[in-house]
């Protein structure tokens, strides 16, 4: 009777704990939850069928070692010029962190500038347009410019004025501010195009040419830049018809293109395996194949989120909402997006680069909406289920046709 009894005991010792192990499994997957939409190559392809992009071309890197890299579609809808892994693409608004914010990086660690200096100590032109404008303008810091917190509005119609360019970047400076310096966060392109004025008063070249030097040829980035040769119109994907002409080999953004292609905010153009390189050294601390670019705590202070009020880091973004990096990215991302149809995110969690790099405005820019958002997010998910990585963000919800689609929740709970 004593073993019988010990046996039971042992059987319900064993019941328990297996019971405890499969609870504990349950526990700590419940936020992993797959799409189950794959392989790559067919979402792609499903994202021109809708109308996304007529054209993309994708780059999914886990530590040195690019694991996807594909082009889908063609330059225009037209199909007659299929796009290619190697083709050169108006990143809009990523020049804002690839461009400005390297090079304000740069001048930081170098001493030639502060992140809480006064912008109006390197561009005193930032004033007006009356005295109460010129006053709050005086308390603008370089952080406010980054961090979208200047005051200025999100953007204006400069190049619709009929003046020089010049006059053009008097009236950017001399915009009004909508709020106090350091009130609210409000994404602004003119905040940007301050910026890259005062990194070209310290460092006395063009910002174009300062970035070639200090960035883009010590990574080895040869099709990185700002107004391309024409010379690669062929690589160069097209954007827009407006006014019945195609925008192609030059910048898409109208203020940047009536300031000469060369502004803070937008100007450059790229292919995904440069971008790659850049991705790999920011993942590297800073430093790529014996090449340093930047202090590991440099990058560390750009790209680390500033509070819980707003997803801005500096210069950078974090993810949060409905992020474009998808659900699976973790906390301890940054990257950022263009209005063109690019997107870029590096996760240092799990050492990931997921780059999409698109023309979604073609033919026009009510294309984009909503499908392009909705695949570029689907996208960047089914990169990180391509990697086996499952874990949600809590922080980052899933769009509404895809939960629909794939009958998982929209949040994590």
């Amino acid at each position: 009777m004593g073993h019988i009894k010990s046996g039971l005991i042992m059987k319900k010792i064993i019941l328990f704990l297996l019971t405890s192990l499969t609870l504990i499994v349950l526990l700590s997957s419940c936020n992993e939850t797959k799409l189950k939409y794959a392989p790559l190559e067919d979402i792609l392809a499903d994202a021109v069928a809708d109308s996304a992009w007529p054209g993309a071309v994708m780059m999914i890197g886990h530590g040195d070692d690019i694991v996807f890299h594909h082009a889908v579609g063609y330059h225009t809808y037209k199909q007659k010029t299929p796009t290619k892994k190697d083709d050169i693409f108006d990143l809009a608004s990523v020049s804002k962190v690839i461009g400005t914010t390297s090079a304000v990086m740069k001048l930081v660690e170098s001493g030639k500038l502060s992140l809480d200096d006064k912008a109006v100590k390197y561009l005193p032109e930032l004033k007006g347009p009356d005295e109460r404008n010129t006053a709050l303008k005086k308390e603008i810091t370089i952080r406010h410019l980054l961090t979208h917190s200047a005051g200025f509005e999100p953007f204006r119609l400069f190049y619709l004025m009929d003046c020089s360019v010049e006059a053009r970047w008097d009236s950017a400076f001399q915009s009004e501010l909508k709020y106090k310096p350091g009130d609210k966060t409000i994404y602004s392109d003119i905040g940007l195009m301050c910026m890259g004025k005062i990194v070209e008063k310290i460092s006395g070249m063009p910002q174009d040419k300062y970035l070639k030097k200090i960035i883009f040829e010590p990574l080895k980035m040869p099709d990185t830049d700002y107004t391309p040769d024409q010379t690669l119109l062929k690589r160069i994907i097209p954007t827009e018809i407006k006014d019945n002409i195609l925008i192609h080999g030059y910048v898409h953004d109208e203020n940047t293109h009536s300031l000469g292609g060369v502004a803070g905010h937008a100007g450059l153009f790229s292919t995904a395996k440069d971008l790659s390189k850049f991705c790999r050294m920011m993942l590297h601390e800073g430093q790529l194949e014996g090449v340093k670019i930047f202090e590991a705590e440099t990058i560390k202070l750009f790209t680390t989120r500033l509070d819980s009020s707003s997803s801005r880091c500096i210069g950078w973004d974090s993810p949060e909402g409905e992020s474009s990096g998808g659900i699976y990215i973790s906390a301890h991302s940054f990257g950022h997006t263009g209005y063109t149809g690019t997107s870029l995110w590096i996760d240092v969690e799990n050492n990931v680069y997921v780059i999409l790099l698109s023309n979604a405005v073609h033919p026009n820019r009510k294309y984009k909406y909503p499908n392009y958002f909705e695949w570029r997010q689907l996208l960047h998910s089914a990169a990180y289920e391509e990697l086996g990585l499952f874990k949600r963000n809590p922080e980052v919800v899933l769009k509404n046709r895809w939960v629909e689609k794939f009958k998982i929740d929209r949040e994590v709970k």
